[in-house]
């Protein structure tokens, strides 16, 4: 039930957020959606009262240092806060994949769900590659740190193309090679290659779309965190 309620909030907040009467009703709501969905998850897991301290401090102390930067933020400045926490969220996402990855292995010989929890680690450390790479390069954009001009890299098409390739092929390798080794490596190529196509195929896009570009983004790093919510079995 508490999951339906978090649920409800989620979609509640979406729909705030698309006035700006009611966003501040939005953000509301998808803080009580995504606290209660926490609280919910952490009220399954058997955790010992060591990890509940770890995971406390851990909230408490990027919840304190979220604060103190929204804090001194300027309202035109949004756009780029905004881009450089997604930027958190890829990789967050990148490195909760490897975890997952390392301490799910030894189950991977007898779990008939092992394609599955693979598969989604994969698309995980894809996806947040390039939301990685992508919202930085978003931020610097934005901030003026980079040239706002469209970075257009001769043979940049052909170039996206073979990472996609070699993206595709690391997957490949990665579902087939049953060994740890593979495994890792091959998450390793897919989080470098995705990391190289996020800043390549957001520096091709000026300034002026960044805000654009970083909704996108910011529908990636959601993906990422569907792809992650199977592989934690919290479907």
């Amino acid at each position: 039930m508490t999951y339906l309620g978090a649920s409800l909030c989620c979609v509640g907040a979406l729909a705030g957020l698309s006035s700006q009467k009611t966003s501040r009703l939005g953000n509301t709501l998808g803080m009580i959606g995504v606290s209660s969905g926490i609280v919910a998850t952490l009220g399954l897991m058997d955790i010992t009262p060591e990890l509940a301290i770890q995971i406390a401090a851990c909230m408490t102390g990027g919840g304190a240092l979220g604060l103190a930067i929204a804090k001194k933020i300027e309202i035109t400045d949004l756009p780029q806060l905004v881009a450089a926490f997604h930027s958190l969220v890829g990789m967050a996402a990148v490195l909760t994949c490897f975890a997952t990855y390392i301490h799910d292995f030894p189950t991977f010989a007898t779990d008939p769900a092992a394609m599955t929890v693979k598969t989604a680690l994969f698309l995980g450390t894809f996806i947040g590659g390039v939301t990685f790479s992508g919202s930085l390069v978003a931020y610097g954009k934005l901030q003026g740190v980079l040239n706002s001009a469209p970075l257009l890299l001769p043979g940049r098409h052909a170039l996206n193309s073979a990472l996609m390739l070699g993206t595709v092929g690391a997957g490949a390798y990665y579902l087939m090679d049953p060994s740890q080794m593979a495994g890792l490596t091959s998450l390793g190529a897919t989080a470098a290659l995705s990391t190289v196509m996020g800043v390549t195929l957001t520096a091709a896009i000026g300034g002026a779309d960044m805000p654009v570009v970083i909704t996108v983004l910011n529908s990636y790093s959601g993906w990422a965190l569907c792809a992650e919510g199977f592989m934690l079995n919290n479907n």
